[in-house]
């Protein structure tokens, strides 16, 4: 019967897929499960007390289990927590999907809540969730960029958000990871993005996914996405963007001058990390200019402090608008 169970356990263990970090070749099935929870009535090691727990996990909850190594304790894991400081000197002020402001079961009004029931924003039809780390990453690895689930709002989808292809990096994670290459590699300024992001995240807020005509001068109900600077009606300064000084653009968001770092943009056709980071016209305003997957300093997880007044309050509109 041991033997059994150990063969199944080892076979679970082997259906990891192709990803980053979290594959079978670099993790231990062990970190995270156990198979009967204690050993002579002992609490197996790194194991909360209360269990077993579903899914052979060694704590009750599979957020607390992900932010155990992701809250900043473990120094070579990506910090989702705040406040990040695992970031800072890096040459970018946050990591690519920024951060957390509360932990497990905590409402923000700064980005996803985890643990808890919350409206989906702009999902037709209105619908409650409770998000966990797993609703948007699979935690044995998926084909997708940063082990991104191919189906988030589990109703059929097959999104691709493939490495090489839609997303690119200067510097890969290294394997095993070490603090340095983690801070460089998860820096939002180490990620060029070409395609397939905005309908990964549309997937869940889908009244997002068409670029709906308004009433004149507004003309949209909502501000376009994945429409290139050259576009026409869109009172866009494509030269301002391009140039990338004056008005809109610094060297530090909050820093008490106007003015922040290039948002980021996607790239349509970009081949490769260069080509993906390159200002153009024909770059693409996305669902990450504006906002963090995770969350942020700022209210709606947006990526500068557009509702909150100060001298970068307009800074993001005006290095596309340039008013």
């Amino acid at each position: 019967m041991v033997n059994k169970i150990t063969t199944l356990f080892l076979l679970l263990c082997s259906l990891s897929v192709a990803g980053e970090y979290h594959q079978q070749s670099d993790v231990a099935c062990s970190d995270c499960h156990t198979t009967h929870y204690s050993e002579r009535g002992t609490i197996p090691e790194n194991s909360e007390p209360g269990g077993p727990f579903p899914e052979l996990l060694r704590v009750g909850s599979i957020d607390r289990l992900c932010l155990s190594c992701h809250d900043g304790t473990d120094p070579s894991a990506p910090d989702v927590m705040a406040p990040v400081v695992m970031y800072n000197g890096s040459g970018s002020e946050f990591s690519g999907a920024g951060f957390f402001s509360v932990g497990d079961g905590v409402i923000s009004v700064n980005g996803h809540d985890l643990g808890v029931p919350t409206e989906i924003p702009y999902s037709n039809p209105p619908r409650t969730v409770i998000l966990s780390c797993v609703s948007c990453h699979d935690a044995h690895g998926t084909a997708n960029y940063r082990n991104l689930v191919l189906d988030p709002d589990s109703l059929g989808a097959d999104i691709s958000l493939t490495l090489g292809s839609d997303v690119f990096e200067a510097i890969h994670p290294g394997n095993p990871p070490e603090r340095n290459g983690s801070i460089q590699a998860y820096r939002s300024g180490n990620i060029g993005y070409s395609a397939n992001a905005a309908e990964w995240c549309t997937d869940c807020h889908n009244a997002l996914l068409l670029n709906g005509p308004g009433t004149p001068p507004a003309h949209f109900m909502r501000h376009p996405s994945e429409v290139g600077l050259e576009g026409v009606g869109y009172h866009l300064a494509p030269a301002h963007w391009v140039g990338g000084a004056g008005d809109g653009f610094g060297v530090a968001t909050g820093d008490a001058a106007e003015g922040i770092p290039r948002l980021r943009f996607q790239a349509p056709g970009a081949s490769d990390f260069l080509s993906a980071t390159t200002p153009s016209v024909t770059n693409q305003v996305f669902c990450p200019t504006c906002h963090f997957a995770h969350g942020g300093p700022f209210k709606s997880s947006l990526t500068w402090p557009y509702q909150t007044a100060g001298v970068d309050l307009y800074s993001g509109c005006q290095q596309c608008h340039f008013k």
